[in-house]
């Protein structure tokens, strides 16, 4: 009896534990959390609308690691701070070995599967794919690939953040997040460009928005020069097919 008893209460922690963990990954990131620079950056800081507004599904792949999935919370969390409820991503975990059918499921109702795969897979041979670090392919639900084995020391937040910036329906952009080359200093935060293609995209209202702006309140930041050595250090950050 005192066995069942102690399995049962196991069991609720576990999932008061997995529900928190959930809920934490959906909320907004703080307008004062640093992101790998403390350079002055920062977001800034607009009253939240009164209501919850649209909610778009994440399921994220098991085969990135917890560091990993650390870095897509932090892209995601940036973006829900940035859209200030008007949208708003929710995360979870992918079920193990997903069938067809449940991710043909998952597309038809609008959720994006975040999957971790590497240079073999075929969406990384094909087109701007053979040089993309990331892809995101659908429309009103999709892929976002991670092409793993090209990441090397790049910072995926800011990868994983471009790609959801397509998701939101946000194209390339000459400058900043949404530029179509890889840039570390351009990738630090979401910046007023991106969050207008985004406000276009989903018909938002850009002056109740945020982005972040520098220590001047700039926009934008200055284009950082490419290290020598690293021949590829413009290879395209991601492309949106059909």
């Amino acid at each position: 009896m005192r066995l069942a008893r102690l399995i049962t209460m196991l069991l609720a922690s576990g999932i008061t534990l997995l529900i928190a963990a959930i809920l934490l990954s959906t909320l907004p990131a703080s307008a004062t959390e640093r992101y790998s620079n403390n350079d002055g950056w920062h977001y800034t800081q607009r009253p939240s609308p009164a209501s919850t507004g649209r909610g778009i599904d994440l399921f994220v792949d098991r085969d990135f690691s917890p560091n990993e999935r650390d870095r897509i919370v932090s892209a995601m969390r940036q973006w829900n701070y940035v859209l200030n409820g008007f949208v708003q991503f929710q995360a979870r975990l992918l079920p193990e070995d997903p069938s067809p059918t449940m991710l043909a499921q998952i597309r038809r109702s609008g959720g994006w599967v975040v999957a971790r795969v590497d240079s073999r897979h075929p969406i990384a041979q094909h087109g701007e794919g053979t040089h993309a670090l990331a892809v995101t392919t659908g429309n009103r639900g999709g892929f976002v690939y991670v092409i793993s084995d090209r990441i090397g020391n790049r910072d995926l937040t800011g990868v994983v953040m471009h790609e959801f910036g397509h998701v939101l329906g946000a194209g390339h952009d000459g400058y900043g997040l949404m530029a179509p080359v890889y840039n570390a200093a351009m990738g630090r935060c979401i910046d007023h460009d991106a969050v207008t293609l985004v406000a276009q995209a989903q018909r938002l209202p850009l002056n109740q928005l945020n982005w972040c702006v520098g220590p001047g309140g700039e926009f934008r930041a200055p284009m950082a020069q490419a290290p020598g050595g690293y021949s590829d250090y413009r290879t395209p950050m991601a492309t949106r097919q059909p």
